[in-house]
């Protein structure tokens, strides 16, 4: 079946990190240990509470602080202050892509995230509204990657089959998920690979 309806995950595949944010930056900027900044943002927060709305953002960035001033003790005032000061940078190369893309294709995107998604692409991201049809937050639908559900979603949202739809991630887990529903699941690493991982499926532009 050829492909109708081309799927991106946000963090890390359209923007340029996995939050927006250069981690390894504000780690240089206070000589912090490797993964410091994702462990206090995500895996020991209740950022996986949040992001299929188990508790609240105030509830969230409490849990920020507390894990904040467990691992890196006096930095973490400065380092929490650098995360509310950074800004998000998209991936340049595919927004150009997703343009070159778009007219030919159904674009739409699938994230696990915070609640209110599409609120901060308008204010923030507005292009990216301008070139997707589809737009699916975790923290919005209360379910998140890789549960199939999500998936359903999208393409049904889109109006479209999963076996005519791609799906990249850059999280390998994800990527697989879609392929086992049928979708052309690709797991992001760069832009080249990506590009080519396309053109190998029948995808033009």
């Amino acid at each position: 079946m050829s492909v109708e309806a081309i799927f991106f995950d946000f963090g890390g595949v359209l923007l340029k990190h996995a939050d927006g944010i250069d981690h390894k930056a504000i780690e240089a900027q206070f000589d912090l240990p490797e993964r410091s900044v994702f462990n206090c943002l995500y895996r020991d927060s209740r950022y996986k509470d949040f992001f299929v709305g188990r508790c609240t953002e105030q509830e969230w960035v409490e849990s920020i602080r507390e894990a904040a001033e467990r691992n890196v003790g006096d930095k973490a005032r400065g380092m929490l202050k650098a995360l509310r000061e950074a800004d998000s940078e998209l991936n340049l190369d595919m927004v150009r892509l997703m343009e070159r893309l778009h007219g030919r294709y159904r674009l739409g995107i699938i994230s696990n995230t915070t609640p209110g998604m599409e609120e901060r692409l308008q204010t923030q991201f507005p292009q990216l509204i301008e070139l997707t049809e589809a737009r699916v937050g975790s923290g919005d639908l209360k379910i998140a990657k890789p549960d199939p559900e999500i998936f359903h979603h999208a393409t049904n949202q889109m109006g479209v089959s999963l076996e005519s739809s791609v799906f990249t991630d850059d999280t390998a887990s994800y990527a697989l998920a879609a392929s086992e529903l049928g979708m052309h699941g690709i797991h992001f690493t760069d832009y080249e690979s990506f590009v080519a991982k396309l053109e190998a499926i029948g995808v033009a532009w």
